[in-house]
């Protein structure tokens, strides 16, 4: 079996992670192809991890002259092409009308809120994208929602598969003690303190606002909690949200650490794992929190739930309500044995059904499906 991935190659986050993660464990099994249409950090990384990597790069969206590179890798024998994000989408639904193989595309998100942040893409990406979904002829959702989404959107539930996000099951080692961590922020690790952390990128749709409010609320009792921000993002929303911290006063107990590029070291100080999406797919900061056993309270959107199960495996508050954030936050800051028991049970709910090795053996399952029809 041979498969063909479509990406652009430019993503970051949830999708960059997926695709990487996958294609590794598949490459262990099938014969894999990764085609970036750009030369980046996505398709370095992955060559690094052993992934077999095309880079034909594309000057333009909608520079066309590299459809013709992409069907003569296909004419090598490959039986799937599968992409991921809208630039994909495009260029596979392009390729379908002069070379035919099965096209199957990742959902990694609600496509109708993938350009929020630019008014034009908005208008001219988001039906691009859904114009060129509806003519691939299978789909895989990476959570249950989303297959849901894709039905009451009208594409046909026969032919929406689910495969949950997975993660490399492995002992994640720090390299650096907790004081050697803090100390490239010029702070100190302090026993007595509770470190609640958040891993997300500052824009809009993560909630940081609710972060904030919560952290607020919880400061005004409790003065031994440090809540640590790992990530970045435009100016105009990293700038709002530090001043509300500068407005109340904040600066010593929530601190913005910028990008964390030692994400496993960054688990390792806090204690408490925290998520405040108003949308979300099946988040990797959850299963990258949940591999360090932290305890997560996290908003109740998306895929989440598939994943955390109220006061079993996490605790879910409900979209935008920080005061019930606030209040989870709490009972875990004074509940030693309930952050352990929680972060035990996440871990052991990832090891059993969210490992790399299971995301690849259900997508050659999917692949064998569709090649069977």
């Amino acid at each position: 079996m041979k498969i063909l991935h479509l990406i652009s190659g430019g993503d970051e986050g949830g999708a960059k992670t997926h695709v990487i993660t996958l294609l590794k464990e598949l490459s262990n099994h099938i014969d894999v192809t990764l085609v970036c249409l750009i030369e980046g950090n996505f398709a370095e990384e992955a060559t690094k991890q052993g992934i077999n990597v095309v880079i034909i790069e594309q000057d333009k969206r909608y520079d066309l002259n590299i459809l013709n590179s992409i069907i003569d890798i296909l004419k090598d024998d490959y039986d799937i092409l599968h992409c991921h994000g809208a630039r994909a989408n495009f260029l596979g639904m392009l390729i379908k009308k002069r070379y035919y193989i099965p096209t199957v595309s990742t959902i990694h998100s609600d496509y109708k809120l993938d350009f929020d942040n630019s008014l034009y893409k908005k208008m001219v990406y988001t039906p691009l994208n859904y114009f060129s979904l509806k003519r691939f002829e299978y789909f895989i959702a990476i959570t249950e929602q989303f297959k849901d989404m894709l039905v009451k959107r009208g594409f046909q539930n026969e032919k929406i598969y689910v495969s949950y996000n997975g993660i490399s099951i492995t002992e994640r080692k720090q390299s650096l003690s907790r004081n050697e961590f803090l100390g490239k922020y010029n702070m100190e690790y302090e026993e007595n303190n509770i470190y609640v952390g958040i891993v997300t990128r500052l824009h809009p749709v993560k909630g940081i606002p609710v972060f904030l409010k919560a952290a607020a609320k919880v400061l005004t009792t409790k003065d031994n909690v440090k809540f640590l921000i790992a990530g970045n993002g435009e100016k105009k929303y990293t700038d709002k949200y530090k001043q509300f911290v500068s407005d109340n006063g904040l600066e010593k107990n929530i601190i913005f650490l910028d990008f964390v590029r030692d994400i496993h070291n960054f688990y390792n100080i806090i204690d408490i794992n925290v998520l405040t999406s108003h949308s979300e797919s099946f988040p990797y900061a959850l299963l990258e929190g949940g591999l360090s056993k932290k305890p997560t309270i996290c908003s109740a959107v998306g895929g989440i739930p598939e994943m955390i199960t109220h006061e079993e495996t996490g605790m879910l508050f409900e979209d935008n309500n920080y005061k019930e954030l606030a209040k989870y936050i709490e009972e875990l800051v004074n509940d030693q044995q309930k952050r352990i028991e929680l972060g035990e049970a996440l871990f052991d709910r990832i090891k059993n059904n969210f490992s790399d090795k299971n995301m690849a053996k259900m997508h050659m399952q999917i692949y064998k499906h569709i090649l069977a029809k």
